[in-house]
């Protein structure tokens, strides 16, 4: 194994490897590290390379990183619980989610059972039907009702809402109607809260505004990162058109935050020791901002990247923004193993991949002249990046694919940032009391016609490709191929050309592995769905369906 230039680019995979490998393989960690010691001593004495060590004892520290975060602490509010149900329970709600039909939703996080301090969230439903109005996040609940294990998916191939709670470390879900707890009001001083108060207050501000409910939940979830208030409808033709990342505060949003902030704020640099403060002082914002927002993981991964570019720019090292990339995903993983899990944190990251490595090789083909066309030839060339390097995981987990994901960019890219920023231009005036109708009025033309034009690209569903699907193996040959592919244009070399040959012969062969299955396959399912019986026999490559009723979509 020899020594790699940067050294962080084997210390990231091989971390990386190793909290996968904790997923897979379950071994108590004694015998974990018995044997990676015996492992690693042995390599050392074949090889006799000290670098080659110390970079595979990165695979235990990240087995044992990953299995320490998910082991269950003395503290938890599971080993306080009585088996009497009589435990009373002390939850801060922390989390507002997006309602249902019939609940509302929160995380909480247990402060005590009974006079145990405590720690451990877990799921809290409120009743529509027993109260008015859902719970003001931080209020202290009391209850004396207990947790319930969560339930397990109850149709073949549905979202598994349990296992995406597992691996957020939240186990247990609390039901309750209006009569089953009593609410305490918090006096926190913490700088966390009052952010949180502050941006409830903006958003009550904001609803007693003149602009339209289109218009106020757009900047809820743009600049207040509330995108539960968007309808549904409107999320689904964002991703129907491939522009889903628009209603994410992300990386974009933060880049142009940040380059919005540099721009007011260049008067610093003239002081003495001006750059300092001047970086200082977007750093600070741009964390604020996160936090205001409500630090979800797509905000704190985006800051947290460009925090990393604002250092090295100030430092006068930036030379590799790839560098920063691999950086800010390992601090974010020691920090948070969940991140690793998440499949915004995976397709964030792979995109920012494909717009760093990808998306110059296409730009490259063509060099226009013109500078609005070479604008616009760079629009493409980074929307191709990004998609090709995410298409593949984005259909493994929403089995979709938007054609017309260039044309959504087309059309809205190019003066998204004047919008953003125009957005934050609305809001402040909003705040202020002062009202401009005119202002108001175009801003709701902008919000209608940005959702119209969503709305028509994802009414064309012949460009919809739906029903994709493959395995997490074919996931893995895909990227496989990719990056075959990707070393044969850069280096020319035979060797690639016959690696991506050989991993196509594997996925035709995997394929047909696959296709055979398929005609082995007799299943009968009983459907769960409310106030109706659905069976469904898969035999084969056929689908027979039966049911008393018909089957609404």
């Amino acid at each position: 194994m020899k020594a790699p230039k940067f050294p962080i680019y084997w210390v990231v995979l091989l971390f990386v490897a190793g909290m996968v490998l904790s997923i897979w393989v379950k071994i108590p960690q004694p015998k974990f590290i018995f044997f990676t010691l015996i492992m690693i001593t042995a390599v050392s004495l074949l090889k006799r390379n000290f670098r080659t060590i110390i970079f595979l004892v990165f695979i235990p520290l990240g087995f044992l990183h990953h299995q320490q975060f998910y082991t269950i602490s003395d503290n938890h509010y599971r080993n306080f619980i009585a088996d009497s149900n009589t435990s009373l329970l002390k939850i801060k709600l922390t989390r507002k989610l997006k309602p249902n039909d019939f609940q509302y939703r929160y995380y909480g996080k247990v402060l005590k059972v009974h006079d145990h301090q405590t720690s451990g969230n877990i799921l809290i439903a409120f009743t529509k039907d027993s109260m008015l109005v859902p719970p003001d996040l931080d209020k202290i609940i009391l209850t004396l009702k207990q947790p319930q294990e969560i339930s397990q998916r109850t149709n073949p191939g549905g979202f598994d809402y349990k296992n995406y709670l597992k691996k957020i470390k939240i186990y247990d879900e609390l039901k309750l109607s209006n009569g089953d707890f009593k609410t305490l009001e918090v006096d926190s001083k913490s700088w966390l809260n009052r952010l949180k108060r502050l941006n409830d207050k903006v958003e009550k501000v904001l609803d007693q505004s003149e602009l339209s409910t289109a218009s106020k939940n757009t900047i809820k979830a743009l600049l207040l990162g509330k995108r539960a208030t968007l309808e549904q409808n409107l999320v689904e033709a964002y991703a129907n058109a491939g522009v889903i990342h628009l209603l994410a505060i992300s990386g974009l949003h933060i880049g142009i935050i940040m380059l919005f902030l540099g721009f007011l704020l260049q008067p610093i640099r003239r002081l003495p020791r001006g750059q300092l403060i001047y970086i200082s002082t977007i750093i600070l914002l741009l964390w604020s901002f996160a936090f205001f927002t409500g630090a979800s993981a797509s905000v704190v991964r985006a800051v947290t990247m460009f925090t990393a570019f604002a250092i090295a720019i100030y430092a006068k090292r930036i030379h590799n923004t790839f560098h920063l990339l691999v950086v800010s995903f390992f601090i974010l993983l020691v920090l948070h193993p969940p991140y690793l899990h998440q499949v915004g944190f995976q397709m964030s990251y792979l995109a920012l991949i494909g717009i760093i490595k990808i998306h110059p090789l296409i730009q490259s083909i063509w060099n226009p002249k013109v500078l609005i066309i070479r604008r616009f030839w760079e629009i493409t060339t980074v929307c191709l990046g990004a998609q090709i390097a995410v298409a593949p995981l984005s259909i493994y987990y929403f089995h979709h694919f938007p054609g017309l994901f260039l044309l959504s960019n087309w059309l809205i890219i190019p003066l998204f940032s004047f919008f953003l920023i125009g957005s934050v231009g609305v809001l402040l005036l909003t705040l202020s009391s002062l009202t401009i109708h005119p202002i108001l009025a175009f801003y709701d033309m902008i919000v209608e016609w940005m959702n119209q034009v969503i709305f028509w690209i994802a009414a064309q569903e012949q460009f919809l490709f739906k029903h994709i699907g493959f395995s997490t193996l074919t996931l893995l040959a895909l990227y496989g191929l990719m990056i075959c592919i990707f070393n044969t244009v850069i280096t020319k070399k035979a060797q690639y050309i016959f690696a991506s040959f050989i991993v196509v012969l594997f996925l035709q062969a995997l394929n047909y592995s696959q296709q055979i299955d398929l005609t082995k396959t007799d299943h009968l399912w009983i459907f769960y769905r409310n106030n109706q019986t659905i069976i469904a026999n898969h035999f084969q490559k056929s689908l027979s369906i039966y049911s008393p009723k018909k089957i609404d979509e």
